[in-house]
């Protein structure tokens, strides 16, 4: 099967799945960590992609936030993060959405990103660009910082990144654009890229289904990307920078 074709069921899993999450109630299970909320909803909507892919293609691999996070990427994979932004959506607030990205061995070739709320599809395949709802993305890259927004993830003190330097970090930058914005999910923040709503971000998220599926699509619509220290970046590494220019 193609990258296209992968896609394409991706993409019509993650909408009818996220169509569907909307009608359900939101119920907290647990706290995962001191700063992460479980959610049945997260469990429920994972369940159903996985169900849902195995169905249409029963020898892919996956990946899955909850269930099987230290799958290797082995082959044609499938990267899920059922819900992104699960505070959010456990708060009532319509930032959060559904995630996938495929993997082609080490290389991330697909991604789909949907939003249930606003039923907004985000879409991009290896080469071949970035699209919302059909339409091909394309960042705006003469926007200068001074006019643009700086974008940042949640901080971490369990990562060797020190808290204090996380904060440096923020303080050196945020002179150098016109506002400072933290919305809590990669899916948004990455897409905002994307759209050149925003020019710059900053992540400390280092999971593979946090950030692969946005940022293949903020590279195909022409983004650039490195680590904070200006090295290459690699998966399960906090301290993520991308912009719209260089």
């Amino acid at each position: 099967m193609n990258y296209c074709a992968m896609v394409d069921i991706m993409e019509q899993v993650a909408r009818e799945t996220g169509e569907a999450l909307r009608s359900r109630s939101v119920r907290v299970m647990e706290h995962k960590s001191k700063n992460d909320l479980l959610t049945e909803n997260d469990l429920w909507t994972e369940d159903r992609i996985i169900r849902q892919l195995r169905d249409r293609c029963p020898d892919i691999n996956i990946i899955s936030e909850e269930n099987n996070p230290d799958s290797p990427l082995n082959g044609m994979t499938v990267v899920v993060d059922p819900i992104d932004g699960t505070c959010n959506y456990a708060a009532g607030i319509d930032l959060y959405g559904i995630q996938l990205a495929l993997f082609d061995q080490q290389t991330c070739v697909g991604a789909i990103i949907y939003f249930p709320t606003s039923g907004d599809t985000y879409r991009a395949i290896k080469g071949e660009g970035a699209y919302k709802n059909g339409n091909r993305l394309q960042v705006n890259s003469d926007i200068s910082n001074s006019d643009g927004i700086l974008l940042i993830s949640d901080y971490y003190d369990n990562i060797h990144i020190p808290m204090d330097k996380q904060f440096d970090l923020v303080k050196s930058l945020q002179g150098k654009f016109l506002k400072t914005r933290h919305f809590g999910a990669a899916c948004v923040d990455f897409v905002m890229l994307a759209e050149s709503k925003a020019q710059m971000y900053i992540t400390y998220y280092h999971k593979i289904w946090d950030i692969a599926p946005g940022l293949l699509i903020a590279t195909e619509a022409g983004c650039e990307y490195s680590m904070v220290d200006g090295s290459r970046f690699e998966y399960g590494k906090p301290g993520l920078v991308v912009r719209s220019k260089k």
